[in-house]
């Protein structure tokens, strides 16, 4: 029974870790619609076509939120550059919403989606 145990938690406790890091595709779609990434940028596509620079104000709030919540999750299934990728394209964002650039916002969100369907490739 011991050499049992002694075997069976390194086999589990391995299991466990390789599930963890190759869950990535899994942990970053969304729980529910407060952690949805892809269709906040996608509003904020729309909003950003039609220079309703107030809601993109908001949208950014709800990209940043959605993004928080999500980060832990596949932290450990993806490289941190990834995750610095997206930080920064958010931090960018929110300049390019500041100073109501139609071009800048218009890039930054489309490289967000394109940073996030890299994340787990």
């Amino acid at each position: 029974m011991k050499k049992f145990i002694s075997y069976a938690i390194p086999i589990v406790t391995l299991a466990i870790f390789v599930l963890l890091m190759l869950g990535g595709n899994y942990l970053k779609k969304p729980h529910n619609t407060s952690e949805d990434v892809v269709a906040f940028v996608e509003l904020s596509i729309e909003h950003a076509k039609a220079e309703k620079w107030n809601m993109l104000q908001k949208d950014i709030v709800s990209i940043h939120a959605a993004w928080e919540k999500i980060i832990p999750r596949i932290q450990f299934s993806v490289e941190r550059d990834e995750l610095y990728n997206i930080n920064l394209n958010i931090a960018r964002l929110r300049g390019s919403i500041d100073s109501e650039d139609k071009t800048s916002t218009l890039i930054e969100l489309n490289e967000i989606i394109e940073n996030w369907n890299e994340l787990t490739r």
